[in-house]
């Protein structure tokens, strides 16, 4: 399997008790599978549908118990065989720099406006995917309400490579 192709089904290590949504949470409207352009931007509005509503946590790592927004694009993007360091200003040298969104795409922010604090993944239609320390969890949202902080998108090394 290629960076640039969709993971399958069966390959993908977004399964098990960190996964299971939690009843009350909302779940992302399927519409926007069936708007998915590509292979790779329908597996990753599944990975957003499967995520939304896991809780955050600063400098966590496993979606069971809180996970923040560094940890999380590595984790998915990891599932997907695209290998990423551990934090937002290292994830963001590992990419290189693009001035388009594609799905898979990382978006880099700085709310302090001094050094990248936060990373989500362009996951198509307008919409990134990220864990938020403003609403505690795992959630999707219009890249356009953070434009102001937006600083850099990123594409990983290993999705370009695939081209």
């Amino acid at each position: 399997m290629g960076a640039r192709d969709p993971p399958r089904e069966d390959a993908c290590a977004l399964e098990g008790e960190g996964m299971k949504r939690l009843a009350f949470l909302p779940v992302l409207p399927l519409w926007n599978l069936s708007l998915a352009q590509d292979p790779w931007e329908a597996w990753l509005w599944r990975v957003a549908q499967a995520t939304q509503g896991i809780p955050y946590r600063y400098g966590g790592e496993d979606p069971r118990t809180g996970i923040d927004c560094s940890a999380f694009v590595r984790w998915v993007m990891g599932a997907a065989g695209v290998p990423l360091p551990r934090t937002s200003r290292e994830q963001l040298r590992a990419t290189v720099p693009v001035r388009e969104y594609r799905p898979g795409y990382l978006l880099f922010f700085s709310e302090s406006g001094r050094e990248v604090d936060h990373v989500a993944i362009y996951i198509g239609r307008g919409y990134m995917l990220h864990a938020s320390g403003k609403w505690g969890r795992v959630v999707v949202e219009p890249v356009i309400r953070y434009a102001p902080i937006l600083v850099a998108i990123g594409a990983p090394r290993t999705l370009l490579a695939q081209k």
